[in-house]
């Protein structure tokens, strides 16, 4: 279910982890084959403010144990490897396209042990209770296959304390151009009073313009 990235040997992908939909939009949720990989770049590109604002808020410390969900291009995982200097990154993204894509960036980071990227999905996360004190996703939640379970099991791998940090992109005025949905400020209170649901607790929500306009809701475990 949850290969991990050996750089010594060939990456095999699980056919268990879900990319089931068709069509050049779902490229955006689980980027597949080549134009996959093109599209991987291009949400780099689009997504820099956005992550970066999330890992501002995540306020990652040197000895952090960290995960991103949906890391993507592995911008994001480069990020917060920089930070939690004497800690652990790892990362989980249902697209294997993805994962070969973030382990070229970070390869080094990789062979050293500090930072794993695996293929496996938010609803079953491969990692042990509380394994990490700070856990980052930035513009993926849309694609998630249920919100509650995905939450509950969030809280399964974070410690007492932790952090959950959950970037959501602002809905925009409809044009061409805009290929990813947005949330209205009444469906991310929504979204705020899920995470308060499941049991996590000083839910705040943070807005910026970061690229897009742009907000994150914080929780602690």
């Amino acid at each position: 279910m949850n290969p991990q990235i050996n750089l010594t040997q060939p990456f095999v992908p699980t056919s268990q982890t879900p990319c089931h939909n068709s069509g050049w939009k779902a490229q955006f949720a689980c980027p597949q084959g080549r134009l996959g990989w093109v599209v991987g770049h291009v949400m780099a590109i689009k997504n820099a403010p956005m992550i970066r604002f999330g890992v501002e808020m995540l306020d990652v410390q040197p000895e952090d144990q960290v995960l991103e969900i949906g890391f993507g291009h592995g911008r994001g995982i480069q990020l917060l490897a920089q930070y939690a200097k004497r800690g652990f990154v790892a990362g989980i993204d249902i697209s294997d396209v993805m994962v070969r894509q973030a382990a070229r960036r970070n390869h080094e980071k990789i062979r050293s042990g500090y930072i794993e990227l695996s293929q496996a999905s938010v609803s079953a996360i491969p990692y042990e209770y509380a394994r990490f004190n700070k856990v980052l996703a930035v513009n993926n939640y849309q694609f998630w296959p249920n919100a509650e379970p995905n939450l509950v099991e969030i809280q399964r791998v974070l410690d007492d304390n932790g952090l959950l940090v959950l970037c959501l992109r602002l809905k925009a005025p409809q044009t061409m151009l805009q290929m990813v949905p947005g949330y209205s400020m009444d469906e991310v209170e929504e979204i705020a009073g899920l995470v308060r649901w499941v049991g996590f607790r000083d839910v705040q929500i943070v807005r910026r313009r970061a690229g897009d306009e742009t907000l994150c809701i914080l929780a602690k475990r």
